[in-house]
């Protein structure tokens, strides 16, 4: 604890905001800058065998049959001009987040600190899951999407 903290006796009840979606009401421990920094980069730091093999899976099929619109390349698949490896890592940026932003949730017991995505999607479908990243996010940025729109 900061010098701050201890003079003002600051307890992590001080960091802590809560929302409610269906019913339920959870609580989230704002973090602090570097807390959110680092979180952020366990996002975006994807290790090259993970985006691989993901790809590998997604592709499997398509690299397999010689289909119209597709074209296989050494790292890629390009499909009518998209690419499959570019959908991959966000899709996988999406799932990480959900994870680090769950995280940030104050468990009623137990703890959350090695919590898995598939965990999550076990327990809450994709759209609760979104639902879910922005109650958190407007608990911790309170004002961020306003802030994005300018």
């Amino acid at each position: 604890m900061t010098r701050l903290g201890k003079a003002l006796k600051l307890t992590d009840a001080v960091r802590t905001k809560s929302f409610e979606l269906g019913g339920h009401t959870f609580k989230v421990k704002v973090p602090l800058n570097l807390e959110l920094e680092a979180a952020n980069k366990r996002i975006y730091d994807v290790p090259e065998d993970v985006i691989k093999a993901r790809l590998e899976k997604m592709t499997s099929t398509l690299r397999a049959e010689k289909m119209d619109g597709v074209e296989v390349t050494d790292d890629d698949v390009i499909v009518e001009g998209k690419s499959v490896k570019e959908t991959v890592v966000g899709v996988l940026y999406m799932e990480r987040r959900v994870v680090e932003y769950m995280k940030f949730l104050v468990p009623e017991s137990g703890d959350l600190e090695n919590i898995t995505y598939e965990e999550i999607e076990a327990e809450f479908p994709l759209q609760v899951q979104f639902e879910l990243l922005e109650s958190i996010t407007n608990a911790i940025q309170p004002g961020y999407k306003d802030a994005r729109k300018n």
